[in-house]
């Protein structure tokens, strides 16, 4: 037995070995390793708080949150696995890296593939980490379409006037307007309609959201529609004030010009302006062009509302103009001497004129009359003969003022004639 047993061992170890082989080969061909690929998968961020904790917000670049996988497995295995299967992380307290890198996990809910047969697209999430911001905005009424049949929208008011809007600081610097769609097709009696919430620059496109939180409504906001006669008057702004020192005011423009009011036929049968009172628009000490936002509707009169909310704010610009200085020269014998010394008499010697500078818009400089400007020379407390040197005393007409002193150097003589000599 034990001779049938060892006979020919090598050749039967051979033979097991081959059997094994083959087996493994079979096995394989009927259930092999491979690679498969699963796409679309979205990168939860963990401890974010790690960022806004300090005031700090994030955004993720260039869609980097979403990547694609490619999975070693047996073809069985791969095949009862989806994207939902699969589970990618970036964790901001722990993998964070250069602040704008965050290292991206993936595991797997099978047991069968491990993380080291996962190979990620990409390795780790972009994010950019700027300030946060927090802002309020007025919330206007878009409004389009056309009122049923002798009717007009009165007032058209959203259940919220203000949104608080935060989020990264540079979203929210381009924040121009918040507003509402309003369609009042048809429109013959009051009601509420619930419209969507549109954030827009100043080009008029919408903003992306994804990264701006609301204090309040955030999709959908009720408008409480009110149906009245609409007119449009004028609007009047006055402005109260005088600029800073080598400034003056120029022109005062606002926008709109005019006001589509709404109220009752009997309210608004004789209304034909609105007036802005000077205490909304000070310019006092001013210095340049300046932009003054004013509530229109706290100088509406009693009873009367706008027409669209929109309009609850005008922009007004108050425009000034630098002075600028015109040269002057007076004759030396225009000069009105006063309080000279008895036995003495003023020489200008060589000097045939004086130069002053007026200061004034140009407006003003070109209106100046010459003649209207007095220049005189006290000189109460001379008493000897001698050079000497005084400033000019100038008397310029309303809105002009000298640019500076003149200084003018003259002597003092004994008399030789009758009569002050200038």
């Amino acid at each position: 037995m034990r001779k049938l047993l060892t006979n020919n061992l090598g050749l039967k170890l051979l033979s097991i070995i081959s059997a094994v082989m083959l087996w493994l080969i079979i096995v394989s061909i009927n259930d092999p390793v491979i690679y498969q690929d699963f796409t679309g998968i979205r990168v939860t961020m963990l401890n974010e708080d790690a960022v806004t904790d300090k005031d700090k917000v994030y955004r993720i670049e260039d869609n980097s949150d979403i990547i694609s996988i490619k999975v070693r497995a047996k073809r069985s295995e791969l095949q009862k696995l989806s994207s939902e299967d699969f589970t990618a992380t970036a964790d901001m307290e722990k993998n964070i890296k250069f602040d704008n890198l965050v290292g991206i996990e993936v595991t797997c809910n099978s047991l069968n593939v491990r993380t080291t047969d996962i190979t990620k697209s990409r390795e780790n999430v972009v994010i950019s980490i700027e300030d946060a911001s927090s802002e309020q905005f007025n919330v206007g009424v878009n409004q389009s379409g056309t009122e049923g049949e002798g009717y007009k929208v009165g007032t058209a008011v959203p259940e919220q006037s203000l949104i608080q809007i935060s989020g990264p600081a540079s979203v929210i610097a381009e924040i121009a307007r918040v507003e509402v769609d309003l369609n009042v097709t048809g429109f013959t009696t009051d009601q509420i309609k619930n419209c969507a919430i549109k954030i827009l620059d100043s080009d008029n496109n919408q903003i992306d959201t994804t990264y701006l939180e609301y204090n309040g409504k955030t999709t959908g906001m009720n408008v409480h529609v009110t149906m009245f006669k609409k007119k449009k008057v004028r609007l009047r702004v006055d402005y109260t004030g005088t600029p800073g020192e080598g400034y003056s005011f120029k022109e005062l423009t606002f926008k709109p010009e005019t006001l589509e009011i709404a109220g009752t036929e009997e309210d608004i049968a004789d209304l034909r302006e609105i007036n802005i009172p000077g205490e909304a628009v000070n310019i006092d000490g001013i210095t340049e062009d300046t932009q003054i936002n004013v509530d229109v509707t706290r100088y509406l009169p009693e009873n009367i509302r706008l027409g669209n909310e929109r309009d609850a704010s005008i922009a007004v610009e108050v425009t000034l103009e630098k002075k600028q200085g015109k040269t002057v020269r007076i004759p030396v014998s225009d000069i009105e001497l006063k309080n000279v010394p008895q036995g003495l008499e003023v020489d200008f010697d060589k000097l045939k004129e004086i130069e002053i500078i007026v200061m004034g818009t140009s407006a003003e400089l070109a209106e100046l009359d010459e003649s209207e400007i007095l220049a005189g020379l006290d000189l109460d407390g001379y008493s000897r003969a001698g050079t000497y040197k005084k400033v000019l005393d100038v008397e310029l007409p309303e809105a002009y003022r000298l640019m500076q002193e003149t200084q003018v150097e003259f002597k003092l003589i004994k008399r030789t004639s009758t009569g002050n000599k200038k």
